[in-house]
């Protein structure tokens, strides 16, 4: 089985790490895959597609289905971006049927819902399509949908299959009814990497691209409140982000007193070691798509001091967790988890673990995916053989 994917970055963030996680496995299991990736392809991600010789094609990406608001000057530049999508639109068309004539797929998946013109490809060359939708686009990341939701949404009728990362993103384009629309979570884990470490040392975790979507000012507030009744503790931030905004950061830190106690580690390629330290993983974000550090966390017996919203809410609906509402709550539950005692916390850390494997693990991703394309290209195949008898 060949597939030919269409990615819209390679930076190390989230989405890419899911998508290699999820292409490792994929070849376990037979597929023979190929990539479309921005011709600013990251040099990790390059890295990883040369050791494991992926055929891969540079494109311009064109993103078709958003646009980001912005006001003042910056709003003067908004006719120019929008002529060069049209323009570039029909070359990036162009260059994914260069890929489809070289490589020739038997399905074409697009790793992401703000990019259609692998569908518009794939409809044109009769190939079955993917479109995976890891992203609210409006909630998460406060992006306008062009040309409206409802188009957006009536377009996504025409893929032969659409993969939600949550059932909630299902729900949010209305596709909890629809009959080629499926949920499957995204792995973070093998089964087998699955850990528990009674052993914690006193800091707090965040671990995310470091961006105001992210919430973690509101961490780094409640941080300060906390640190000022149990200075033992540090909050380790994991991640990378523009400098001037983790310049921000670290001066809220010190307006609040804890600047010698709150660290910023950079990316972290490992983070097995930090997770399974830690009193907890806390995830600020105001509506994360999935939430894949908070995955990550239960498979290596870390409790999740989680918002009550999105991706992070449903995730810790199976799990178990603490959740909180507004920066008051989170200071409650980081004390609650300071003065946890060992058998609590344990108790709730090995429930965790038991319902990461089950939900969150690479293997049931990976499985779920392979028998979504066996069964649209079976799909494909009848549809072929009753115009034949026609």
């Amino acid at each position: 089985m060949r597939v030919l994917y269409v990615l819209n970055e390679t930076i190390m963030g989230g989405a890419t790490i899911s998508f290699i996680s999820m292409l490792d496995e994929l070849m376990r299991k037979g597929v023979v895959p190929a990539v479309i990736v921005p011709r600013s392809i990251s040099s990790e991600f390059k890295t990883y597609l040369r050791s494991t010789k992926i055929r891969y094609f540079r494109a311009d990406i064109t993103v078709d289905a958003i646009f980001r608001p912005v006001w003042g000057s910056n709003m003067l530049k908004f006719p120019f971006s929008f002529m060069k999508r049209l323009i570039c639109g029909p070359l990036f068309s162009m260059e994914i049927r260069r890929a489809v004539r070289k490589f020739r797929p038997d399905v074409i998946h697009t790793n992401v819902g703000v990019i259609h013109r692998g569908l518009s490809v794939a409809r044109c060359k009769h190939i079955p399509h993917v479109m995976h939708l890891r992203e609210y686009q409006d909630k998460d990341f406060n992006w306008i949908i062009l040309p409206s939701k409802r188009g957006f949404e009536r377009l996504l009728s025409r893929s032969d299959a659409v993969i939600a990362i949550t059932d909630d993103i299902r729900r949010h384009f209305h596709l909890e009814n629809s009959a080629n629309a499926y949920t499957v979570y995204n792995g973070v884990f093998h089964e087998s990497e699955a850990a528990n470490n009674i052993e914690k040392s006193q800091y707090f975790l965040c671990m995310s691209r470091i961006i105001p979507e992210k919430g973690i000012q509101d961490v780094i507030e409640a941080f300060s409140t906390f640190y000022g009744r149990c200075q033992d503790y540090r909050l380790l931030i994991a991640g990378f982000g523009s400098k001037n905004y983790i310049n921000r950061l670290k001066a809220l830190a010190e307006k609040g007193g804890c600047s010698h106690a709150v660290v910023f580690l950079g990316y972290v390629a490992d983070v097995s070691p930090l997770l399974m330290n830690a009193k907890a993983l806390v995830v600020g974000s105001y509506n994360e798509g999935f939430g894949r550090m908070t995955a990550e966390a239960c498979f290596k017996g870390c409790l999740v001091i989680g918002r009550n919203t999105a991706g992070t809410k449903e995730i810790l609906n199976r799990t178990g967790g603490l959740v909180f509402s507004d920066i008051a709550e989170l200071v409650e539950r980081m004390e609650e988890v300071s003065s946890m005692s060992v058998e609590s916390y344990m108790a709730m850390a090995s429930k965790a673990g038991n319902e990461a494997r089950k939900y969150f693990s690479i293997e049931q991703n990976a499985e779920r995916i392979y028998q979504l394309y066996n069964r649209i290209l079976i799909g494909y195949d009848d549809k072929k053989a009753a115009q034949t008898e026609m």
